[in-house]
């Protein structure tokens, strides 16, 4: 399926038009995006392994992904996470963080809490996989070891 992005100015200001996901973008160009740290009760992190064939493959992430056109982050992280993991949520269960702006695009993080089972878990394999739980300690030895995806540690890190 060819998945389309709005385009924003640097002010996150939408431009009016949208491309195809892989196109070239021109300068000042950004898209939206959207990321979820999903913990459970005791604390632990779910973390998700890409795809080896995908940038960054095999290294470990949090749930997310392109905002499509049309779309609110919200709408796309549940999206998301019904894609990635195959688990329905509703948006009320997410809870806003903060935005990460970097060279071309915006990141809304969200966080919630729920309590599922690995073997629960749907993974749809073109995108990720494998899941695990972890605790906080066991995400910053994954960053140690550099078997995490570098962008990822990095946002998670500002907002420790």
């Amino acid at each position: 399926m060819t998945e389309y992005w709005d385009i924003y100015d640097k002010n996150r200001v939408f431009q009016n038009r949208t491309i195809c996901r892989g196109e070239p973008f021109n300068d000042g160009d950004y898209y939206v995006a959207c990321e979820i740290l999903l913990q459970n009760s005791n604390g632990e992190l779910l973390v998700t392994q890409r795809n080896p064939n995908k940038k960054a493959g095999g290294l470990w992430e949090f749930i997310g992904g392109g905002v499509l056109a049309g779309e609110t982050t919200a709408q796309a992280a549940v999206r998301e996470i019904k894609e990635e993991i195959g688990v329905n949520i509703a948006e009320t269960e997410l809870t806003f963080l903060y935005e990460y702006k970097h060279r071309n695009y915006f990141l809304d993080i969200y966080s919630f809490t729920k309590d599922i089972k690995i073997d629960d878990i749907v993974l749809d394999t073109s995108e990720t996989v494998n899941a695990k739980w972890i605790s906080k300690e066991e995400w910053e030895e994954m960053i140690n070891e550099q078997i995490a995806v570098l962008s990822v540690a990095t946002r998670y890190n500002s907002i420790q």
